[in-house]
């Protein structure tokens, strides 16, 4: 009479593998030693995600052990020039290729001709290719154009991210036919943007059906016209996240207009950098109303990272409509200069330093309480940052104390974490109590807690330490 043991959860493949996705690759070799059904479920783990590296180093997996294991790989990362041998094998079920090659020094950090070859050829003859990163250097090797031919051809591609390209003007119609089908698109332009079907920008719309999230980089220097970007971002109806880093010659008045128009009726993401370069006083006033209109017309908005805005655009700007906002990044310029240059504000001229003074503070105050106003009806905010840790000199913004505003912040139930380096704080013990006992989820916080008092300072933030939370100083 043949006896079995009791079935056991580690019978199951399916809890194999998810102990496993917790494990370095020296745990899984363990693991592979127990049984049978360990072995195969460690073997499919060890050669999801494969590293081929310079071969100088001896540590990049052989041709023939590669082609063996082939059917269980996933992803591929390459990091070196290879050998046409590699290129030769058929990955059945891969879907993530990821080709960043390093020379060795003295030699340039760019992908030899070769290299480009071989990716090619890898592209074609995998069809189930639904991820491609191209980490390539600098620009001064374009891709050539077999490239973008092979990747229009992939049927299954949904990602494509390219960081620091260089492309010819007269590949631009291939690679926008190589990318109109994409569901993300990741890129960096180091060189010109000719958006269109044709070599010289032109040739009928041009439109990115599919494409959900956005990230565009345009390298400084590049003199890639501002309009150019518009058209594309345009283009992509059905974005959900967009990504924009400009250079110096941005423009925002199309980009405001866009807003406007609800161009990106889903959009629950964006993020834009840089805008802090821009210190001309004419474009500063546009892109501070381009931040305060995202927030007045983007209804879906879960993410908004910007640049600083001044608090008398808040105070005038239409009412928020962005309730389901999670991650608000935001530097609120509250300096006295700034807020009384509103006469509504300022109030009635005075004579003497004493009145002049409680008029500006009255001023600041009354403004204050109104932005907190405004936050306080994102009920849904988890992650909430008026930071500026570039400057050396802290700068008068949101003051985190009860009196000023602060306890207008209550309805924040959700808060996870806030940040405030670089902005002037002065808080009290009764403060940092009350963020603690209003704020049942908060994990994080970051900055000065009182820039006047070091000792009160250590002593908030070991307060806050004390009940779990992290905190940066």
């Amino acid at each position: 009479m043949t006896t079995t043991s009791d079935p056991t959860p580690f019978d199951l493949p399916e809890i194999r593998a998810h102990i496993g996705s917790f494990l370095d690759n020296t745990d899984r070799l363990n693991c592979i030693l127990i049984n049978k059904p360990w072995h195969s479920t460690m073997t499919s783990l060890l050669w999801e995600k494969v590293t081929l590296v310079l071969p100088l180093q001896n540590t990049s997996v052989p041709p023939n052990i590669l082609k063996k294991n082939a059917s269980l790989i996933k992803t591929l990362i390459i990091q070196s020039d290879l050998i046409p041998e590699y290129y030769d094998i058929v990955f059945p079920i891969l879907q993530t290729v990821s080709f960043w090659p390093k020379r060795p020094q003295p030699y340039p950090r760019e992908p030899s001709v070769a290299a480009f070859e071989g990716l090619t050829k890898l592209i074609k003859q995998n069809p189930s290719i639904i991820q491609l990163k191209l980490g390539m250097s600098k620009g001064r090797v374009p891709a050539p154009d077999t490239l973008w031919e092979a990747m229009a051809e992939a049927q299954n591609l949904q990602l494509l991210e390219a960081p620091r390209m260089r492309i010819r003007h007269t590949t631009m119609p291939l690679f926008w036919k190589a990318t109109e089908n994409l569901r993300v698109l990741i890129v960096n332009f180091e060189s010109a943007l000719r958006f269109g079907r044709n070599t010289d920008g032109t040739g009928g719309p041009l439109v990115f059906p599919r494409l959900k999230r956005l990230s565009l980089e345009v390298s400084q220097g590049a003199h890639i016209i501002e309009s150019e970007q518009i058209r594309l971002m345009a283009q992509c109806p059905q974005l959900e996240t967009l990504d924009w880093i400009p250079d110096q010659a941005f423009s925002p008045e199309k980009f405001l207009e866009c807003c406007k128009a609800e161009t990106w009726p889903n959009l629950e993401g964006l993020t834009l950098a840089r805008l802090d370069l821009y210190t001309d006083s004419d474009i500063k006033v546009i892109v501070e109303s381009m931040i305060v209109e995202v927030l007045a017309s983007c209804k879906k908005l879960r993410k908004f990272a910007a640049g600083c805005v001044s608090a008398k655009d808040l105070v005038a700007s239409p009412p928020w409509i962005c309730g389901s906002l999670r991650e608000l990044w935001i530097y609120f310029d509250m300096s006295i200069d700034d807020v009384l240059t509103d006469p509504i504000l300022a109030g009635n001229e005075t004579t003497g330093a004493g009145v002049e003074t409680e008029q500006q503070d009255a001023a600041m105050e009354k403004t204050q309480r109104q932005i907190f106003e405004r936050i306080s009806g994102l009920e849904m905010l988890q992650s909430f940052s008026f930071s500026d840790p570039t400057r050396e000199i802290p700068l008068r913004s949101l003051d985190l104390r009860l009196g000023k505003g602060l306890e207008l912040l209550s309805s924040l139930r959700e808060l996870k974490g806030i940040h405030f380096h670089g902005t002037q704080q002065w808080m009290r013990t009764e403060d940092v109590e009350w963020m603690l006992d209003h704020w049942d989820h908060l994990h994080w916080m970051g900055g000065v807690m009182d820039m006047d008092d070091l000792s009160r300072n250590d002593a908030l933030v070991k307060m806050i330490t004390d009940r779990g939370v992290f905190f940066a100083s």
